[in-house]
């Protein structure tokens, strides 16, 4: 069992996948394939979610913020005696490596999975034509709230196998599937204050900090502006009360001001020229082909200037730099008020 990493490289999880009841030890059946590679998605229901959460809660332990999360870190458990204890699920919806296939459809396939002992959504359907996908996704739109897991839009693919392998992949993106998501969730609430943070390229980001709002049962905080000019293009400004959406189901952002809400006297944002950490000027550079200023407005102590040094070192420990395990961003943070990390030689 492994999980999909980056598309080449994933991490070996077979002790934990093998404490997943919807996941069978063996297959059932006859002639089957001597190699069959079953892909499919872990995910966990929302009342297993909150009964995770309470259990938690009650040990005084990690609460989850949303069950993507939970399932992920479950699956991903260095000890899988705490991977049998989370409620996990297992839906099959392809293959990879296949010695020979069942089918020449990819619905036969799906067949064949359940015929076999794996969990495929029942709510799987054969269409005909446009009309038919759409309303079948208007459909689903519409039982999603009802559903007991998370989803964020449906896939359409073309059934035949012999199409599919004409159609080929761009990139890693196959030709013959694609997804249609459904609009975001969106929440209202309001912006308490605008603060702002900077990263290890010296560049200030605002964040806006507001007041707790569920969002696709996630409760949102903190959302990203980006920089001055889309502050200032959207002019938000606090006090402002704003729509809040997931993009992608994943990342907060605000939508929008309503601006028939905005109490009086609210003044428009604007970003420092100073450094917020350690009160050095922050400019923004011209780009001197185009004569245009950079989006970003940076700090210019790179050399010493602590939010910067310690944005380097999470960034040189984190899993895409040099992966160093147990070295957090808490952690980072910590070594460096005390005085133990200052560069990465100091590791």
């Amino acid at each position: 069992g492994a999980t999909r990493g980056d598309g080449a490289e994933g991490e070996n999880v077979t002790a934990n996948v093998r404490t997943i009841a919807d996941i069978p030890k063996k297959f059932h059946g006859r002639n089957l394939p001597s190699i069959f590679e079953v892909r499919g998605e872990v995910y966990m229901s929302h009342a297993d979610f909150a009964a995770l959460n309470k259990r938690q809660e009650k040990a005084e332990e990690k609460i989850f913020a949303n069950p993507r999360n939970a399932a992920a870190g479950s699956l991903r458990q260095l000890d899988p005696g705490i991977t049998a204890r989370r409620p996990l699920k297992f839906f099959a919806y392809a293959w990879g490596e296949a010695s020979k296939l069942p089918g020449k459809t990819h619905w036969e396939n799906l067949q064949a999975l359940k015929d076999w002992g794996f969990t495929v959504n029942p709510l799987i359907r054969r269409c005909k034509n446009v009309d038919e996908m759409l309303a079948f996704y208007n459909d689903i739109q519409h039982k999603r709230a009802s559903l007991g897991y998370d989803i964020d839009g449906v896939v359409y693919k073309v059934d035949r196998l012999d199409l599919q392998e004409r159609l080929g992949f761009v990139s890693r993106s196959p030709r013959w599937a694609t997804a249609h998501k459904f609009p975001a969730e969106q929440a209202e609430s309001v912006i308490e204050k605008i603060e702002v943070y900077v990263g290890r390229t010296g560049a200030l980001t605002p964040v806006a900090h507001l007041k707790p709002v569920t969002v696709g049962g996630v409760v949102v905080q903190n959302v990203s502006l980006h920089n001055e000019d889309e502050v200032a293009r959207k002019d938000f400004r606090v006090g402002d009360t704003v729509v809040v959406q997931r993009a992608g189901d994943v990342i907060p952002q605000l939508v929008r001001v309503i601006e028939e809400r905005r109490p009086r006297g609210a003044k428009p944002y604007k970003m420092p020229e100073t450094c917020p950490v350690c009160g050095s000027h922050a400019i923004r550079e011209v780009n001197p082909k185009t004569g245009q200023a950079e989006a970003a407005r940076r700090c210019v102590n790179a050399l010493s200037c602590p939010a910067q040094a310690v944005e380097r070192l999470r960034h040189f420990a984190s899993r895409d730099a040099f992966d160093i395990e147990g070295l957090g961003e808490k952690t980072v943070q910590e070594f460096f008020d005390d005085d133990l990390l200052k560069e990465p030689a100091d590791i």
